[in-house]
């Protein structure tokens, strides 16, 4: 009898430890895939955000080439229209978003199409900053200091309007037809997981 009793309780001992086993593994398991649902749905909020603000960029970049253009256009049509400082192309503010794209948790989660065109529209970005910069720079010097003659300082600032609206014209379409697309199938790649 008391073998009978000891068989029955090692039987006992074994299936309780299995029934804890297996409520010790579901927890965990239903953990992590709690864990995970949470990541992936950062993960979604985070490109839907960075996705608004390649749209701000976007309506910024555009909104700089149309005044560039004008301004190249109104030096064309007449010599002497009056040059000013103009400090309207500054994306600054998109700048911080952009670039978290290279933090090492989503650089090594992103797909390297992706990178490529955030690094396209970073060096973009980082190029037509420095160019206004120098384009308002020496824009300041001749008007302020009467550094230079009028005559090559309007053709070398028809030239550098040409070239920022050739950048601007050239991140519109990084945006256009590589980053905002890029980041929808993430979207969308993230959504149906």
């Amino acid at each position: 009898m008391k073998k009978i009793i000891q068989n029955r309780s090692w039987k006992f001992l074994l299936l309780e430890l299995f029934v804890v086993f297996i409520g010790v593994y579901g927890a965990f398991y239903l953990t992590t895939l709690r864990e995970e649902a949470v990541e992936r749905r950062n993960r979604v909020n985070y490109y839907e955000t960075f996705l608004l603000n390649l749209d701000d960029l976007y309506t910024k970049a555009v909104s700089a080439k149309e005044e560039v253009d004008s301004l190249r256009s109104e030096l064309a049509n007449n010599p002497d229209h009056e040059i000013s400082l103009n400090r309207s192309i500054d994306f600054t503010n998109n700048m911080l978003i952009v670039r978290s794209g290279f933090e090492s948790e989503n650089f090594t989660t992103i797909g390297k199409d992706y990178l490529a065109s955030l690094d396209r529209g970073s060096n973009l970005i980082s190029v037509i900053e420095k160019r206004a910069d120098i384009l308002e720079a020496e824009t300041r010097k001749f008007l302020i200091y009467g550094e230079g003659n009028e005559r090559e300082f309007k053709k070398w600032y028809a030239e550098e309007l040409e070239v920022l609206s050739d950048y601007l014209g050239r991140l519109q379409l990084t945006i256009l037809k590589g980053a905002v697309p890029e980041t929808r199938i993430m979207i969308k790649q993230l959504k149906d997981e």
